[in-house]
């Protein structure tokens, strides 16, 4: 009933927020478990140094950002709260490589995991938006539409994951009558140019939910 309620909210907001990102390229997928009792024949065979060559090579940064897990950063939100929208089209020509969490006007906006501000500003789409980063600094998270930001946030600040950093809006090109936070996660290529980066989605690494330290 609650994904039902929040459909037409939603479809609203895909519409619009964020900039446009390239998508993650395909990943080499991560060997499946052995189950916990494997038969005889489906025993695994010994590896040699050709086989172990042409293994496919593990993502260790994806590997990180699962073990430490994302807190949903809207205060009150879970993840099973949050339509999957990142696929979704927008404007005939672009995808939306974000999540869009629909919340009342002015609930806090949290820090999803430990880092720093990388930087506080504005843009057309997303209006008021902070980007931070992890703590490895592999990953930027940027967060948009906010009504205001918190007080006393500066470039270059470290971060808790739960801090409070902002408050869900509409600023930008949201539309003014579905306030939520449009969240999205890319991989730092360039420190420089983080914003560069490919998206993931975030919702499969969201792990807690939205709570203040």
């Amino acid at each position: 009933m609650l994904k039902r309620a929040l459909a037409l909210p939603l479809l609203l907001a895909v519409i619009s927020c964020g900039p446009a990102l390239k998508p993650l390229p395909p990943m080499a997928p991560l060997p499946e478990p052995p189950s916990e009792s494997p038969s005889p024949a489906s025993m695994p065979q010994p590896i040699d140094d050709r086989t172990l060559l042409s293994l496919p090579e593990r993502d260790f940064s994806l590997d990180l950002l699962r073990e430490r897990g994302l807190l949903v950063p809207v205060k009150g939100i879970a993840a099973s709260q949050i339509p999957d929208t990142y696929d979704a089209p927008r404007d005939g020509a672009r995808v939306h490589y974000a999540q869009d969490i629909l919340a009342k006007r002015g609930t806090p906006v949290l820090a999803a995991d430990d880092g720093a501000i990388l930087h506080i500003g504005t843009n057309a789409l997303g209006g008021n938006v902070i980007w931070t980063t992890d703590p490895t600094r592999r990953f930027a998270f940027y967060y948009a539409h906010l009504q205001k930001y918190a007080k006393g946030l500066h470039d270059g600040q470290q971060i808790s994951r739960g801090d409070v950093i902002g408050y869900v809006g509409t600023s930008g090109n949201a539309p003014k009558d579905t306030p939520h936070l449009h969240f999205q996660v890319v991989r730092i290529v360039s420190g420089k140019r983080y914003s560069d980066g490919p998206p993931l989605n975030p919702l499969p690494f969201f792990t807690q939910v939205g709570i203040t330290r």
